[in-house]
């Protein structure tokens, strides 16, 4: 009974292992790697200045943040940021996955 366990212990540690492989690892071909992201100058170009324009925004709150003298008046703010956070950051991935794929 004794040698069975820990025989048994390393065949549940390597189907759980198997597991956590995400199944795009299992299809990967080296050979044939799959095209990188591109975008055309005229879909990026909005995308950049909407970046922008929630960058000012944010850097507005700050502002506002900083200049408030208590917490309490702050949490509003720290509200609008995550707001603004929230659209940022999806929109500065995409960019990023244009930028890595020049």
């Amino acid at each position: 009974m004794l040698p069975r366990l820990p025989t048994l212990l390393i065949a549940a540690a390597a189907l759980g292992g198997c597991s956590v492989v995400p199944r795009s690892a299992w299809t990967y071909d080296g050979t044939h790697p799959l095209p990188r992201v591109t975008a055309e100058p005229g879909a990026v170009a909005p995308l950049t200045d909407r970046v922008a324009q929630l960058q000012l925004e944010l850097n507005e709150v700050r502002a506002k943040i900083a200049a408030q003298p208590g917490t309490f008046e702050r949490l509003p703010l720290y509200r609008q940021e995550n707001d603004i956070h929230s659209r940022l950051a999806p929109l500065q991935r995409e960019l990023a996955q244009y930028a890595s794929a020049r």
